[in-house]
């Protein structure tokens, strides 16, 4: 038996009947499988474990894309030579940890008893292949060969099984291995689950209403909570390192700091901490981006994998290996969550102890652990699922009662690290890892599913209309809520550089300086987001600390700007998003008018006022277009409309009354958004 958690095997040699034959042979009946068929196998039941099918340019599917062309085990075969590649081929060596390989797994969706598998190999250099049957606790080695090399023919090869599985993994040593499909064949007296169904029409819209939609992405100190006033959530950027200092203890004698983000007040007798502010005065929610490794493990880096395991060399796709950082969440969500609990359980380097501070009930633990760039720090989702299990509830007790956030309280939830795009397929596997792996099966990150995505080409940013961004993500909703049915759906980092020297650059609108044009985007983007089907918008950023030209990327993202002298300067986008969000606070997203032509309309509904409507019009373009007497149709209302229009100065907006006449509204539309509200006769 071999666990995917720890180190596998060296190669081992089994027999390959027709490794070298142009038409293998027949796949034979055995007393357990007396008519072997050719398994189906669908693409939602095929999972890298190293995470690669997005962001690494390849397709665990690639592997079984082609059965329904060739039938090996039918003992001939077709001239149809199968080519699609399964393997990585970008930044490809991140998805090959040591000793593990690229880890492909297919659920068969029922036990079937397997006689043989056919692959057909194209390599151009020897190298190591392995089979498994079992399950993700306890994998059996059926078979393990290596690829054929440059100076032979692509050909089929075959492979007795001869087991009972309903889980099968193929595993490649390195990028070299070119198997470019894999037929399966069997006998089961089942009859396999049907595939999902995928819905053609797009996702309900959020519940939430706006004032419960927007956030916004912050690290720097203490702030006014009126800047922070549109923003219901705020994502702080938070490392390990602050809040894990101790490099003296060990085990459950650790001594934590919570102490970041705030102090001891003597004057008031109680600790003060600035993200509370906002809090309590504006009634929102704070939550910590907790990253990176802790101080003893930053002082002297013993390895570049960038795992906080609590000793060096442990298994980092072992969740019992994270019993150090479970125990940071625990004491995060006992200090800062809504439970009573008894201070002597804490373990903390100062004093005086509490718990139960009731000010956040989120947590992330981690950011862009999937980044591409980041080499051997590249946390594939066996490593990550690993983590979080841990963080969530102690890999469901297994490390003691002080580890796990909702050990500490029981209404915290988990965030997913934010993913560096739209990267369903991780949460596909997240989802196969949560039912195999955990005895209850849950899904652990209750609190959301956090994406991230910039709408660019890469050399400059393009508008959302131009990204398809309202799609995308409609896309990306879906098919979240299939694997994940009720999880939220978190954009967590969005936004536009004012400065024009990076590949995020604001689009400008003629006749726009480029902070009012970032302004206008930005609303456009919250729109689409909204309509979309999301949960939640993190905007990102809050404050820049350089001029607004200056030429470091996501530096000039802000909506406000921290000057010298520590004061704060208001950008136009933070008026612009004041009054969308105050305008439209008890509004949520009713139905999309028109998405066609020079002018797009989409219709609000407030949640406590349903004959309350409002319509977010706007032209699409950024050449300067320009209705300049659009009719807006709102039908039967009770009163004439009022429109709001978005300046760089005003966080309200400034109101203009226009007269509904035979149900119509004439209005001038252009590239920046504005709103039109009216009272409807009748709910439609």
């Amino acid at each position: 038996m071999i666990s995917t958690r720890y180190i596998f095997p060296l190669l081992l040699a089994f027999p390959c009947l027709s490794c070298n034959d142009a038409h293998p042979p027949r796949v034979e009946p055995t007393a357990a499988c007396p008519a072997p068929k050719k398994i189906i196998v669908y693409k939602e039941n095929v999972y890298d474990l190293n995470g690669y099918a997005d962001e690494g340019n390849g397709d665990p599917f690639r592997l079984f894309d082609e059965n329904g062309l060739v039938d090996p085990g039918a003992g001939s075969t077709t001239a149809y030579q199968p080519h699609t590649n399964p393997q990585p081929t970008e930044h490809a060596a991140i998805y090959f940890p040591a000793d593990k390989g690229n880890r492909i797994v297919v659920d068969l969706r029922t036990n079937y008893r397997l006689s043989a598998a056919y692959l057909y190999d194209r390599s151009n250099s020897r190298d190591s292949v392995w089979i498994y049957t079992g399950d993700m606790l306890h994998w059996k080695q059926k078979a393990a060969f290596t690829s054929i090399d440059l100076l032979e023919s692509g050909h089929w090869r075959k492979f007795p099984l001869e087991d009972t599985s309903r889980y099968l993994m193929i595993r490649f040593g390195s990028p070299k291995t070119v198997i470019t499909e894999m037929v399966l064949y069997g006998c089961t007296d089942s009859v396999p689950p049907p595939p999902l169904a995928r819905s053609s029409s797009d996702p309900p819209f959020s519940q939430k209403t706006i004032k419960e939609f927007l956030g916004v992405n912050d690290f720097s100190g203490i702030i006014d909570p009126k800047w922070l006033k549109p923003f219901y959530y705020s994502r702080l950027y938070s490392f390990a390192v602050d809040f894990d200092r101790d490099t003296v203890h060990s085990g459950p004698d650790v001594r934590y700091n919570m102490m970041h983000f705030g102090f001891w007040n003597s004057g008031i007798h109680n600790y003060y901490y600035w993200p509370e502010d906002n809090v309590k005065q504006n009634h929102h929610q704070v939550w910590y981006t907790m990253q990176g490794l802790p101080l003893w493990m930053a002082k002297d880096e013993k390895d570049k994998k960038g795992r906080p395991v609590t000793q060096w060399g442990m298994e980092p796709e072992d969740a019992m290996s994270y019993a150090r950082h479970a125990g940071m969440m625990w004491h995060l969500a006992a200090w800062f969550g809504y439970q009573k609990q008894d201070t002597s359980l804490l373990s903390l380097d100062h004093s005086p102890k509490q718990a139960g501070r009731g000010t956040m009930r989120l947590y992330e633990n981690g950011n862009e652990e999937d980044a591409t760039w980041a080499g051997e720090r590249y946390c594939n989702p066996m490593a990550y699922f690993a983590q979080s299990n841990a963080d969530y509830d102690g890999a469901e007790g297994a490390l003691g009662k002080r580890c796990g956030i909702v050990n500490a309280d029981s209404g915290s939830a988990l965030i997913t690290s934010g993913m560096i795009e739209l990267d369903t397929n991780r949460v596909k596997v997240y989802r196969f890892l949560c039912s195999t792996l955990r005895k209850d099966g849950a899904f652990i990150w209750k609190g959301g599913i956090q994406y991230h995505h910039y709408c660019t080409n890469y050399k400059h940013g393009i508008t959302p209309e131009e990204d398809s961004l309202r799609w995308r993500l409609a896309r990306v909703k879906a098919f979240t809520e299939r694997v994940a049915p009720g999880v939220p759906c978190i954009l967590g980092e969005n936004g536009y550089d004012k400065s024009q020297q990076t590949r995020q650059s604001t689009p400008l609108l003629p006749g726009f300086s480029k902070e009012e044009s970032q302004a206008v985007f930005l609303l456009r983007s919250m729109n689409a987001t909204a309509f979309s089907g999301f949960d939640s918008y993190i905007l990102y950023w809050l404050r820049d600390g350089k001029p607004a030209d200056d030429p470091g990327l996501y530096l000039t993202s802000g909506v406000v700007r921290e000057m010298p002298d520590g004061s704060i300067r208001p950008y136009p986008s933070w008026f612009y998003i004041s009054a969308f969000e105050s305008r439209l606070a008890d509004y949520r997203p009713d139905r999309i008018i028109s998405e066609k032509g020079s002018v797009w309309i989409y219709k609000y509904r407030n949640a406590l006022v349903p004959d309350s409507v409002a319509y977010f019009i706007y032209s699409p373009t950024h050449n300067g277009s320009r209705e300049a007497a659009f009719s807006l149709a709102p039908g039967n209302v009770a009163s004439d409309a009022a429109e709001i229009g978005f300046t760089a100065d005003s966080p309200g907006g400034v109101l203009t009354q226009r007269k509904v006449m035979n149900g119509a509204v004439i209005l001038s539309v252009e590239e920046k958004p504005k709103l039109v509200f009216v009272k409807e006769l009748t709910q439609h």
